[in-house]
């Protein structure tokens, strides 16, 4: 079983060494961080409780136009397609 948590981990840091994984937490830092975009996503959580879908469904269109957002969205759809193809070895 050694062997196995081992190769585990040796693939988990392999993982995380990956250029691409490394853009996409550098980018959920900043977009986690990132003051403007933390009041819009409350914002549209406020929205959607309040009923008020045509205001938030414009505010999401704002906030998934901003840089960081598309750069990030980017990212995690490039990190998901290495995690995918690693799951479709080890199966």
């Amino acid at each position: 079983m050694d062997k196995v948590i081992e190769a585990a981990t040796k693939l988990s840091t392999a993982i995380e060494e990956l250029p691409e994984v490394q853009e996409y937490l550098r980018l959920k830092s900043l977009l986690e961080q990132n003051e403007e975009l933390k009041e819009m996503r409350t914002n549209i959580a406020r929205l959607t409780n309040e009923g008020k879908l045509e205001e938030r469904d414009n505010l999401i269109k704002i906030y998934n136009s901003n840089p960081l957002v598309s750069n990030f969205e980017i990212s995690r759809k490039e990190v998901e397609q290495i995690l995918l193809q690693v799951k479709n070895i080890l199966d």
